[in-house]
C-alpha cells in the first residue's frame, strides 16, 4: 500500500485499505473454497512506509495480510510455484 501525505513530503500507510485488502482477500478464500494457507503475500518496501518497528501497531502487513495473519515469520527470498495439468489434443 501506498500514501503520500497532503503536504507530499512522507510517505505513510492507510489502515483502511489495509482493511479493503483483507476483506478482498478473505472474499477470495470464501469464494474460491482454496485453503488461506496457499496464499503468500509478501512484504514489499512499501509495506515499511511509516512502520518504526515490525509487529507494531503502524505495521499494518502483520496485521492484515494472510502472512501476518498465519504468524509466518523470517524473510521469504524465492517463491517456487509447482502446477499440474494435462493438455487433451
Amino acid at each position: 500500500m501506498n500514501g503520500k501525505s497532503k503536504d507530499l513530503l512522507t510517505m505513510n500507510q492507510d489502515e483502511e485499505e489495509w482493511l479493503e485488502y483483507q476483506k478482498v482477500m478473505d472474499d477470495v478464500i470464501k469464494r474460491s473454497g482454496l485453503n488461506k494457507s496457499i496464499f503468500y503475500d509478501l512484504r514489499g518496501n512499501h509495506d515499511n512506509f511509516g512502520v518504526p518497528v515490525v509487529g507494531g501497531s503502524f505495521d499494518f502487513f502483520s496485521k492484515y495480510s494472510f502472512t501476518g495473519r498465519l504468524g509466518r515469520s523470517g524473510l521469504v527470498n524465492s517463491v517456487t510455484v509447482e502446477v499440474s495439468y494435462s493438455i487433451e489434443l
